[in-house]
């Protein structure tokens, strides 16, 4: 057993690559702590589901805004510095939305939490492909999905646990505790990582002179059309998983008439499947071309979420436990189908990152991360007030469909 898990982990530097993926987990717990407990909140708030969705479509607004100055900021200061004051900035966001009295409140508290957590992913990735060789990124880049895919299921156990049994403010504000907690480990680790590994002692900023010609560099890379639809695949991507993510507990809830903590329970198995389907690709995408593997996904994706369409139908007589569990499979399928894109993406834009400038390469094509973030949940949010939850569910598959289409076109570039 222990080869298996040793051969998709062995990656250069552990001692970095471990507290990195341990901050993607809390960022990733911290950026889903709204789904798990939407239902109470268009309840207790009197919301629709629209409204819902703009609690994550504005998070990510502010998440793609500044996503490409924080990488450019984080090349200039420091990565590891500003990857640290983003990680605090977001358990003090979700302290505030614990507290928030009103819609309006948790909107501002969404605002700052997005904010802050826009300096994440241009700081951990490009620290990630730094100090990672070209024969261990596809690796690395699976055990930092892996760190995001358990932050992600944590939030339906922790957040809708909490929220079962006292509300959705206490679950809130649990989740703050836990994850700052999380983040003073995560300093610890940085910290001692940082006495001993050149690569990130030298991880203080730049002069002047480096930083203008950090920025002719990565203006050079971002216009080669790799990069260019590396952006548009990461865009298609996010909007995607953030749809998926966002609509799965009130899928649940809408189809079977369970629970919200129920409901959970199979957003959980959903992200179960990614993150062992996070290790398998990483490791995957250092043996076989990254873009056929992304392809793979991307149809299997499209099918499996295009096929809930008929649950409706086949669930005519079906017991609730049974139709429950049968949806609780399923959903791990389309998780582990849906995440394994996840590091086969971030290897191909590793590829070409350079250390002096990949904060602000991986600050661009992240912002198209947070614009697909940002339009996901609104989009879907509006057809699931339309339609219902339960039709406009299968509608993501055309998404799934189109970042098929973009990992062909990637290939036929060669």
């Amino acid at each position: 057993m222990r080869a298996p898990i040793q051969r998709v982990t062995d990656v250069d530097e552990p001692r970095i690559v471990g507290p990195i993926t341990a901050s993607h987990g809390i960022n990733e717990f911290f950026s889903i702590v709204i789904p798990p407990v939407i239902p109470l909140l268009i309840t207790d708030l009197g919301i629709t589901y629209g409204q819902a969705g703009f609690l994550l479509t504005i998070f990510f607004l502010m998440y793609s805004v500044f996503q490409l100055p924080a990488g450019v900021v984080a090349d200039w200061v420091g990565k590891t510095r500003l990857m640290i004051v983003g990680l605090v900035g977001m358990t003090g966001g979700i302290l505030l939305a614990g507290m928030a009295p009103n819609y309006e409140a948790l909107l501002v508290a969404q605002t700052i939490t997005g904010i802050s957590g826009s300096t994440f992913h241009p700081t951990g990735m490009s620290i990630i492909s730094d100090v990672e060789s070209g024969a261990t990124e596809g690796k690395a880049m699976g055990v930092f999905g892996f760190g995001g895919t358990v932050g992600t299921m944590a939030a339906p156990l922790v957040v809708g646990g909490l929220a079962a049994v006292a509300g959705w403010r206490v679950a809130l504000v649990g989740a703050a505790v836990l994850g700052g907690g999380l983040t003073l480990f995560v300093v610890y680790a940085m910290l001692s990582a940082n006495s001993t590994t050149p690569s990130i002692r030298a991880d203080g900023g730049s002069t002047v002179r480096r930083r203008l010609r950090n920025i002719r560099n990565v203006a050079g890379v971002l216009m080669t059309r790799e990069i260019g639809l590396l952006c548009l695949i990461t865009l298609f991507l996010s909007l995607q998983h953030r749809a998926i993510q966002t609509f799965t507990t009130s899928y649940i809830a809408a189809e079977t008439g369970a629970s919200v903590s129920i409901s959970n329970l199979a957003f959980f198995t959903l992200l179960a499947g990614g993150s062992v389907a996070s290790l398998w690709a990483g490791e995957l995408a250092d043996r076989v071309d990254r873009r056929y593997i992304g392809i793979g996904t991307a149809i299997a994706t499209a099918i499996l979420v295009g096929a809930t369409i008929a649950v409706t139908r086949l669930a005519s007589g079906v017991p609730s436990s049974i139709l429950i569990a049968g949806l609780a499979i399923w959903f791990a399928a389309i998780g582990f189908a849906m995440y394994a894109s996840y590091p086969v993406k971030n290897a191909l834009i590793s590829r070409e990152a350079d250390s002096a400038y990949s904060g602000s390469l991986f600050g661009v094509v992240q912002t198209g991360s947070a614009l697909g973030s940002a339009s996901g949940p609104a989009v879907f949010g509006v057809l699931a007030t339309e339609w219902g939850v339960v039709a406009a569910f299968p509608a993501i598959a055309g998404v799934s469909l189109v970042l098929a289409l973009l990992f062909g076109v990637l290939v036929l570039l060669d």
